[in-house]
């Protein structure tokens, strides 16, 4: 790798695997972005790692796709050279905008959906579709965007189109109720019980999420116990990580009125046909590229998505107020005016890191019978979702009595 490259010193990101940085070839001074990974035992597969540079090898040339230029693989590191995005993380770009459109997520949308169709055309899952994942290829546009980091994938299968899937990864946020269940079967049974399983659609619920978040800055299911916990800074809680799986499994959508009024029906139709239980009722990428919403775009009426991601106190540090917007929109419709009850909130993550799930026993007085059966078949595994970063407190966010009340007015 130092025979043709040098590291400039900018780090572009970091995970469990190692970090991303920026790097020049020394001969044609073309900058590109490498992502160093570590063989440390314990940290590093390198099964895993040649699984990954297998799957970006199959996706030559596809333009929404992060395009692999070479890899080297030394005593101590791996490197894998990527063509270098210049408009960074989807949300960071949207973030700095003043102006963002439904046609704008129309077309990131459909970017997405193209480099769907083509990995699953090749029996590839990718199992961790979220914004972190999507880069802007420009600096002064939101779109095109292409899609990246592919270390969850699931193994290519050229003869099985629709592979079924047993491991449970992914980012919790974003997860599909099917992958939800796959945590929550019981340990002495699980292998033997093969409906619990999913395919490739599960990359579909995530690209629904990511649609819904998009047209407004927040995810559409929350999970949050309401006391102070530490989830809304990072820390685990077992009672709200129980709610959001419950949140996720029931799969009840809803549109408050303050921030979704002005948005297309077809818009929220796509959604729904996206954030369907069923996969098999849900809508393939083939499909989804030929809603209406796509094909034609969003209208051109600016979002408040923007707006809403920039009530965070850093870039780095979002935190969803999906449930607070969600129950102030349900005091207005009831006349009700409890604003007070709208402290629910819940996290939309940023990196990828490994969470083990919090496995002691959680007390049931105060949940639902589904929440319940939930906490008893919770699986006592490892689980892939992001806890990288700490995330703001509700009540350090800007969105107190100014946001309430003309939310309610």
């Amino acid at each position: 790798f130092a025979d043709l490259y040098k590291l400039t010193g900018e780090t572009l990101g970091e995970g469990s695997y190692g970090k991303v940085e920026t790097c020049v070839n020394i001969y044609t001074g073309i900058e590109y972005a490498v992502k160093i990974i570590e063989k440390r035992p314990g940290f590093y597969s390198r099964s895993k790692v040649l699984k990954e540079i297998e799957i970006y090898h199959l996706c030559r040339g596809q333009q929404n796709i992060i395009q692999l230029i070479e890899f080297f693989e030394e005593q101590e590191m791996f490197y894998l050279v990527f063509e270098k995005i210049e408009g960074g993380p989807l949300l960071d770009h949207i973030q700095a905008r003043i102006c963002f459109t439904e046609a704008e997520a129309s077309s990131i949308i459909s970017d997405l959906a193209k480099a769907l169709k083509y990995l699953h055309n090749k029996g590839i899952a990718h199992r961790d579709i979220k914004p972190d994942n999507v880069l802007c290829v420009n600096s002064n546009s939101p779109c095109p965007v292409k899609l990246c980091d592919f270390d969850l994938c699931s193994q290519a299968s050229i003869d099985i189109s629709t592979p079924t899937l047993l491991t449970p990864v992914g980012s919790v946020e974003y997860m599909a109720p099917e992958v939800v269940d796959t945590f929550l079967i019981d340990d002495y049974d699980d292998d033997d019980d093969e409906s619990i399983c999913y395919n490739k659609k599960c990359d579909l619920w995530s690209l629904g999420v990511i649609m819904y978040i998009l047209l407004c800055g927040y995810a559409p299911f929350a999970g949050n116990c309401g006391s102070d916990c530490g989830w809304d800074r990072g820390e685990s809680c077992t009672d709200c990580q129980e709610r959001l799986f419950t949140s996720i499994r029931e799969g009840s959508l809803v549109f408050p009125d303050q921030h979704w009024a002005a948005i297309s029906p077809q818009a929220k139709d796509l959604i729904g046909r996206l954030l369907v239980k069923d996969s098999e009722a849900r809508l393939d990428a083939n499909q989804v590229l030929g809603h209406p919403w796509i094909l034609h775009g969003g209208n051109s009426n600016s979002l408040m998505t923007p707006s809403n991601l920039r009530r965070q106190t850093s870039l780095k540090d979002l935190e969803d107020f999906a449930s607070r917007a969600m129950a102030v929109n349900r005091a207005v419709e009831d006349e009700v005016g409890k604003v007070a009850t709208a402290s629910l909130a819940i996290r939309v993550p940023w990196k990828s890191e490994t969470w083990s799930i919090d496995c002691s026993p959680l007390s049931c007085s105060s949940l639902s019978p589904a929440e319940q059966m939930s906490s008893k078949r919770r699986r006592s595994r490892v689980n892939f979702w992001d806890k990288m970063n700490k995330f703001c407190s509700i009540d350090e966010l800007d969105l107190e009595s100014d946001f309430f009340s003309k939310a309610i007015v």
